[in-house]
């Protein structure tokens, strides 16, 4: 887990070395974490993530050598999820587009006054913050597939119906099938006639997490040759308590048991248990009441050789709360010859809980229980290690079946599907079923098949690779890549397909809208702007010549013909559909937009914990156009509350508010109450949440300010 007190290391690369180190030192007074390093160039750019950590780029567009977009092709070939701003002063939709085609993590053009590092400094946060976590996940995941991979006992991963659904080597071996040969095959496969009625007792135990954690019964191998297995299963369940999966660590005592049961007709303690590892024996003589421990048995329970382990003083070691367990199992092995394989909690001599498996088998002498002859384990790492691969294992599952309008593949060396989860899968009709023990070619059409096998043969070689397929009217941006162990070695391959086709068809309606979009913005931006720059230049000369207080009221003027055209640009994009929307956590970027603004002695109370369904670089507008009216009606002090309704969302103030004549007007372009307002922050608001298929209305406060609810959104699980 990252540190949150860590220095995060910058690359700002600007040709203007002079912005660069100014922008620097802003961004650094911002957060004392911050530690930037500037560079003039792309290329002593690459030279430096080379040689240097970085956390993230911040990168112009415009330089002689490269434009930032080519800069950001060129880190992207090596590292593909590096955080990479784009910071230019010259932007335009063709821009944006193409720096998020070539995968841009944030877009910002630069502004006029300090503010602006404010912004920068909150996307760079934003933008580390999550690189971190992606990588976290990603590390966490590595170690749960080495665990599995490299368990010295067989590993097992069986579905919700108890259906295969991967092997490790060592259970191949012991069972003599390999992976493919048995995913989405039942446990009957492995189990011979005799001992199916028994096993099937345990499955459903399991199924029903009621037992049957423990387990020992012949299996079948491929070959036929009949191998005795002990079973140690555990149950994975979902926050409902429902199982979703169920693990089994399984080691082949075929010969354990011939040795057992020799051993036991030699009645020898001592020679059993060296048989047993890291596992103490013990034996109870019912006549003579006396107890027997072997050294591991001491050690276990942390007492002296000295000590004797009398019955009352054995069941004192045990944790109260599994006394009454353990009492009544020795009983019943003592008075009905009834064996007992419990998991109990001792508690040690330093005060030390730790768990053991403790077992016993009567042995009986003319028909009469003469003795008990037992075994018992500290179990306390591996109890831990099952709930930390029950924990990674519900975190994997969770985000690969909710990637959005996506899905997720695991392939082996033989192109074989071992895994396959995602919500688009039942889009097209499938199943992971369907899927995992299949090639390319077993499940998707023969040109897609081929491809398919191309890509996937690629990142077996170590090639990742991201291209598109259309899968009937759907197209699909798939990206594959290679799954490493700890060694470094190739073990399987990885495939991310998302449905785009949505997105495609976004695209090509704003291709067609782009060249009017661009004619308005050279005349506002071009035409307008400038005449007001020559104005503003002759403003401050003629100020140096001479004292009027016409002067004042005309700089006044042309500071809100400026943000007239600012609002005047950004309302002419409101009109373009969202982009890709997201799950975004709604308390986190309001607070976000609130620090954006420039509020003066506002506050924000925040009632909100939800997660919406929004695309976020507009949902920023619309909050920080809300929070600027706040502060503009309500005045400095204002306060400001974001709160939950049913289906949405409301920002209210504790100014005036609105009259009630007045509130089916506030959202048209051009209205204002303010004297030097540009009478379009409400209107934009309005754009956004028509683009997203939201509702808004205004209402009022409960503090008689103005309410503006938002509803209508699809609020993330």
């Amino acid at each position: 887990m990252r540190d949150q007190n860590e220095s995060i290391k910058i690359l700002h690369v600007d040709d203007e070395p002079g912005f660069a180190d100014m922008a620097a030192t802003f961004i650094e007074r911002e957060d004392d974490r911050f530690d930037v390093k500037t560079v003039t160039s792309p290329d002593e750019g690459l030279q430096h993530i080379k040689t240097e950590p970085v956390d993230c780029i911040v990168s112009d567009h415009d330089m002689p050598e490269q434009t930032g977009i080519e800069f950001l092709e060129s880190v992207r070939d090596e590292y593909p999820s590096l955080p990479f701003i784009l910071y230019t002063g010259k932007g335009s939709e063709t821009i944006a587009s193409d720096a998020i085609s070539a995968g841009v993590t944030d877009y910002l053009q630069k502004g006029n006054g300090t503010s602006q590092y404010t912004v920068l400094t909150n996307r760079i946060r934003n933008a580390v913050d999550k690189y971190h976590t992606q990588t976290e996940l990603a590390e966490r995941e590595k170690r749960l597939n080495l665990f599995f991979e490299q368990s010295p006992l067989g590993v097992v991963e069986w579905d919700k119906q108890f259906n295969f659904v991967r092997l490790n080597e060592t259970a191949e071996e012991i069972i003599g099938y390999a992976e493919g040969d048995l995913i989405g095959h039942s446990w009957q496969k492995i189990v011979p006639e005799s001992d199916r009625e028994p096993v099937a007792d345990v499955v459903s135990s399991l199924l029903e997490n009621k037992g049957g954690y423990y387990s020992v019964n012949e299996n079948v191998r491929k070959d036929d040759e009949r191998v005795i297995c002990e079973w140690y299963n555990r149950v994975v369940t979902d926050e409902n308590g429902d199982v979703v999966a169920i693990f089994s660590q399984f080691q082949d005592i075929t010969d354990r048991k011939a040795r057992e049961q020799e051993l036991q007709r030699q009645n020898d303690l001592f020679k059993k248990s060296q048989e047993i590892a890291n596992v103490g024996a013990w034996e109870y003589d019912i006549q003579g009441e006396q107890t027997i421990w072997t050294d591991q048995v001491y050690n276990i329970h942390d007492r002296p050789r000295e000590w004797t382990p009398n019955n009352e003083a054995v069941i004192d070691l045990y944790h109260p709360d599994d006394r009454p367990q353990f009492t009544q199992a020795f009983r019943d092995a003592v008075e009905a010859g009834e064996p007992y394989d419990l998991e109990l909690r001792v508690q040690l001599a330093d005060r030390e809980t730790r768990w053991v498996r403790t077992r016993a088998e009567p042995q009986a002498e003319d028909g009469e229980i003469v003795r008990l002859r037992g075994a018992i384990q500290d179990i306390t790492e591996s109890k831990q290690r099952i709930r930390e691969i029950r924990e990674l294992k519900r975190q994997y599952q969770s985000l690969a079946e909710n990637i959005p309008d996506g899905a997720v593949f695991l392939f082996n060396d033989d192109l074989h599907y071992v895994r396959a989860r995602g919500t688009e899968l039942e889009t097209v009709g499938l199943s992971p079923d369907e899927i995992e023990g299949a090639t390319p070619h077993d499940v998707f059409p023969e040109e897609t098949a081929d491809e398919l096998a191309h890509y996937f043969t690629e990142a077996l070689d170590g090639k990742t690779s991201t291209f598109t397929q259309s899968l009937g009217e759907d197209t699909y941006r798939n990206r594959v890549a290679p799954v490493r162990n700890g060694d470094g070695a190739i073990t399987y391959g990885i495939a991310l397909a998302q449905n785009v086709t949505n997105q495609i068809s976004r695209k090509q309606r704003l291709e067609a809208q782009n060249e009017q979009l661009e004619e308005f913005a050279k005349v506002v931006s071009h035409d307008l702007r400038n005449p007001l720059r020559v104005v503003d230049g002759y403003l401050e000369l003629l100020r140096k010549e001479c004292e009027s207080e016409h002067i004042d009221r005309i700089t006044q003027a042309v500071d809100r013909m400026d943000e007239l055209i600012e609002d005047l640009l950004l309302l002419a994009r409101q009109g373009e559909p969202v982009g890709e929307t997201e799950t975004v956590d709604l308390a986190e970027i309001v607070e976000t937009c609130f620090r954006t603004v420039e509020t003066d002695q506002a506050t924000v109370d925040l009632r909100v914990d939800r997660l919406i369904e929004a695309d976020q670089s507009r949902l920023r507008q619309l909050l920080e156009n809300l929070f600027r009216n706040a502060v503009e009606h309500g005045g400095a002090g204002v306060t400001i509350t974001v709160g939950e309704v049913e289906g949405g969302f409301y920002v209210e103030d504790d100014g005036p508010g609105i009259p009630e004549d007045e509130r089916e007007d506030v959202f048209n372009a051009g209205y204002s109450t303010v004297e030097d307002g540009t009478g379009f922050g409400l209107s934009i608001i309005s754009e956004v949440a028509d683009a997203h298929g939201w509702d808004i209305r205004v209402t009022d406060g409960t503090s008689g300010g103005a309410r503006f609810e938002v509803t209508g959104i699809e609020v993330a699980t």
